[in-house]
């Protein structure tokens, strides 16, 4: 694990950097604020509202039926909260699906309560980010049902 601390916001950047052209499933918290805040207008997001630890699992299930790369993006007690999915993540080997992890060592938007250290590295999950505390965006507003109709109808749309 790269242990270089960097900002949730210059994680975020690298991750849409290296995925222009993607469609990505972006966990709940103040990593889906931090992402609506950097790409407001991008349709290609799917905010996964209130349901903490599957993003990876939706992931995997769109990327199997699609050949447009799906890109996950979770926080550290997220993917804690449902781990096993990362072996059937291995298992079927998808090459149009990449899972990265923010970890800040946190349940950050439930009151920052502890998680337990996530190890060097998971099966089917391509880099865990290592980010800081530091310079979270504020809570934003999002219309979650038109942010499901619009994902979808770009996604049916391939």
């Amino acid at each position: 694990m790269n242990l270089k601390m960097i900002s949730r916001k210059q994680a975020i950047l690298e991750i849409f950097k290296n995925h222009p052209d993607s469609f990505f499933i972006v966990s709940t918290g103040y990593i889906s604020r931090a992402v609506f805040e950097l790409f407001p207008d991008n349709e290609n997001i799917f905010y996964m509202q209130g349901s903490m630890g599957i993003a990876p699992a939706i992931g995997l299930g769109l990327a199997s039926q699609t050949d447009q790369d799906i890109v996950v993006i979770s926080g550290d007690g997220s993917l804690l909260m449902h781990l096993g999915i990362t072996h059937t993540i291995r298992d079927m080997n998808l090459s149009n699906l990449f899972n990265y992890v923010l970890d800040n060592g946190t349940h950050e938007s439930v009151g920052a309560y502890p998680v337990s250290h996530l190890e060097e590295g998971y099966p089917g999950i391509d880099k865990i980010f290592k980010i800081t505390n530091d310079g979270k965006p504020p809570r934003v507003g999002m219309d979650f049902i038109t942010n499901k109709e619009c994902f979808i109808k770009k996604l049916k749309g391939l």
